[in-house]
């Protein structure tokens, strides 16, 4: 059944060699020997990976797209940051970042990037 298979987060990206670059030296993770032309396949926790596909320029989500497990994401995100990630912020009246993380009461902790194609990528902690 394919509940039981494993999965794959995947994005579109309109330059692969930046998008590698972003992923590897940005994000910190490691190229896959699953990758094809065309393609980046990025290993991950507990047998997850995050493709990449190249396409031409065109229309992208504005949503989050692919969201990172965290146990810390105090830590994740400053580790980030370090690594010259720029997290997005936000202050409305219901939806406020501290330290580039917005708390959700029953849900949890979140943060937000981007990646160099525009993509909304997430830092995700469970309470």
């Amino acid at each position: 059944m394919v509940g039981t298979n494993r999965i794959s987060a995947v994005l579109v990206s309109t330059d692969l060699e930046r998008s590698q670059a972003f992923y590897e030296d940005k994000v910190g993770l490691t190229l896959s020997p699953e990758t094809i032309k065309n393609h980046l396949v990025f290993d991950c926790g507990h047998g997850t990976t995050l493709l990449i596909y190249g396409r031409p320029a065109g229309n992208l989500a504005d949503h989050t797209q692919v969201r990172f497990w965290s146990t810390d994401i105090a830590k994740d995100v400053a580790e980030l940051v370090a690594r010259g990630i720029e997290f997005d912020d936000y202050d409305t009246p219901t939806f406020k970042t501290v330290d580039h993380v917005a708390t959700s009461a029953g849900i949890g902790r979140s943060a937000w990037f981007k990646d160099p194609d525009g993509n909304t990528i997430a830092i995700f902690q469970p309470e």
